[in-house]
């Protein structure tokens, strides 16, 4: 006997939501499968209809498999075609030979917008419900991390699907830390339920006001950034840096580096020996999703940093007070690492990465033979592949009384290697 599975955006939660063409579906079904929290919301709807709580795709298909009944309800939350268990249900049911239909509900984000008195349509959404586990390790959790950073401070206006391990308290920690505690953030809690909470401030003020803060589940965040988009476009040359008497990379010299890096729009970067920042807040800019870590043992130097990734927005920099590579130990897997200076410790540096990811992407600026020469056979003892050296030379033109002459600046030696070929 052929089965219907109706497939049941419940919304939010509380029944009134529901839709007419829902109820009518509930009516005409003979057992109703969802999660026990959805199956207790609409118990006065189900009535005394056999129900079955399963909450993955897979527990759905064996329970209806072990079935005899025809026409069955499943619920989902929210809407059915929104962040749903339907994607991956439906195919499942098909495959069975088995009639679905699909009856849409009210997202939580279109909910969670009316009561903010806002539009969705220019919003960027995405959900991070079970995408971070209690047990996931430090590297995923880093990697969400970025990408949550990212999305907030490049977007006027996002909506975030949060659960219990990636929740509200963590967004409001991370994005504080990363210097984004002015945006303002709305955090919905239990909507539609009579317990209903909607909370809205900046972020360092919630962190300040709540105590523990500490939110019902189910939630969802809005975070509203005014500033999104008007430092797109940013003047990375040498002279736009605050420099003081500390090394920097030139900027032609920068352009050729990052390139032959390979970065990806969210790359976890250490620059070693950063300077005053400049390679740092131009890898930063490359990686909107990404980290970047710029390791200087220097005080003035870290200072330096500290002031260039204020002037050019670098919300995804992070300066590392210390010498390398004893301070590397506490950072993150690197998938690319630019080096620009060392303190005579490039031995132990390259064996560290290596360690850390043997398939990283690293560059190395040397301006004299003994760190090419140091730097080749340190490359090849540690087992990298794809080595490259090339050497940048750059005259620029100045003013000779009437005439124009060339100035040639120290040439550098681009020494790249590893990653993926």
């Amino acid at each position: 006997m052929a089965k219907l599975v109706y497939i049941i955006g419940s919304g939010p939660g509380a029944g009134r939501l529901l839709t007419g063409e829902a109820r009518e579906a509930l009516e005409q079904s003979e057992c109703v499968i969802g999660a026990g929290r959805l199956l207790d919301s609409f118990a006065g709807l189900v009535g005394d209809r056999e129900t079955l709580a399963v909450t993955t795709d897979t527990a759905v298909i064996q329970a209806l498999k072990h079935d005899d009944r025809r026409v069955y309800a499943v619920l989902v939350s929210g809407d059915s075609g929104f962040f749903s268990l339907s994607r991956r249900l439906l195919p499942l049911i098909r495959e069975e030979g088995w009639e679905a239909r699909v009856i849409c509900g009210v997202s939580s984000v279109a909910y969670f917008a009316s009561r903010l008195g806002v539009s969705y349509d220019d919003a960027l959404v995405r959900s991070f419900h079970g995408r971070l586990r209690a047990g996931s390790g430090v590297l995923e959790r880093e990697r969400l991390l970025n990408e949550l950073t990212g999305l907030a401070a490049q977007n006027g206006k996002c909506f975030f699907l949060t659960d219990g391990v990636l929740s509200p308290e963590l967004v409001c920690r991370t994005l504080s830390g990363r210097g984004l505690g002015e945006l303002r953030m709305s955090v919905g809690e239990r909507l539609s339920y009579p317990d209903e909470k909607i909370s809205t401030d900046t972020i360092d003020r919630m962190m300040d006001g709540a105590a523990g803060m500490k939110f019902g589940a189910p939630n969802i965040i809005c975070v509203e950034n005014d500033d999104a988009g008007k430092n797109q476009r940013v003047d990375l040359r040498d002279a736009s840096f605050f420099r003081g008497a500390v090394p920097m990379t030139k900027e032609d010299v920068r352009a050729v580096s990052l390139e032959k890096l390979r970065l990806k729009a969210d790359s976890i970067c250490w620059d070693i020996g950063a300077g005053t920042g400049a390679v740092s807040c131009a890898v930063a800019r490359a990686v909107p999703y990404g980290r970047v870590y710029a390791v200087e043992r220097e005080a003035d130097a870290i200072d330096l940093i500290r002031r260039n990734k204020q002037k050019f927005g670098c919300y995804n920099l992070e300066p590392v007070e210390g010498a390398a590579p004893s301070v590397l130990a506490g950072l993150p897997p690197p998938d690319s690492v630019f080096i620009g200076g060392t303190g005579g410790a490039l031995e132990g540096i390259i064996r560290e990465i290596r360690e850390r990811n043997p398939g990283v992407r690293a560059v190395i600026n040397a301006v004299t033979l003994e760190t090419l020469a140091e730097a080749r056979t340190l490359i090849e003892e540690n087992g990298f592949s794809g080595a490259e050296i090339i050497q940048i030379g750059v005259s620029a033109a100045q003013k000779a009384g009437g005439y124009s002459m060339l100035k040639a600046r120290n040439p550098v030696f681009v020494i790249s290697f590893g990653g993926v070929v």
